[in-house]
């Protein structure tokens, strides 16, 4: 009978040690670039494709999404989305990236988090391309500079061709 009363006390004392423990819910954030958009020419949309797995969810959330480009730890564009999920969600969303951007590496960062304590954060990195109004106005530039030093040539070849030119002396009459 003491035996049994023993089994029955500890029974009841982990009970309560175990029952005061919070719940810890899990949040799995996963984002992807798409081949066709690591290399993005500034002024462009980056599309990017966000997986959320929230198994331990027991009913619809909203979570709030902040997307961050940063170069050298330097927030370049920033937008934030209000999304509602429940146990998963897969989407695709975009952020314009600024035209005035270098050329260079940069990173996508996007950080999930409810209005209470969850919280998670993933990173990727892409690159950014020329301009392409930079690169014609690069373009227009290199043809306006061989176009004058081709009008000049041709200048400076007149003038001294002009003075070669023996005089004619006239033929004496007779």
């Amino acid at each position: 009978m003491f035996k049994i009363l023993k089994i029955a006390l500890f029974i009841l004392i982990c009970l309560g040690v175990f029952s005061d423990v919070p719940s810890v819910l899990a949040l799995s954030v996963s984002t992807n670039i798409s081949e066709k958009y690591t290399e993005i020419q500034a002024g462009e949309r980056l599309y990017f494709e966000i997986d959320i797995k929230y198994p331990e969810n027991p009913k619809r959330k909203d979570l709030q999404l902040n997307y961050e480009i940063t170069k050298d730890n330097e927030i370049i564009a920033q937008s934030k989305v209000l999304k509602a999920i429940e146990t998963q969600a897969s989407f695709l969303d975009f952020i314009v990236i600024p035209e005035s951007s270098n050329t260079g590496l940069y990173h996508l960062n996007i950080k999930i988090s409810d209005y209470e304590n969850l919280s998670e954060e993933v990173s990727t990195s892409f690159h950014v391309i020329g301009n392409k109004n930079q690169q014609l106005k690069v373009y227009f530039f290199i043809l306006l500079g061989v176009i004058s030093l081709v009008v000049i040539l041709v200048t400076v070849n007149i003038i001294i061709s002009k003075k070669k030119l023996p005089l004619r002396n006239p033929v004496p009459k007779g």
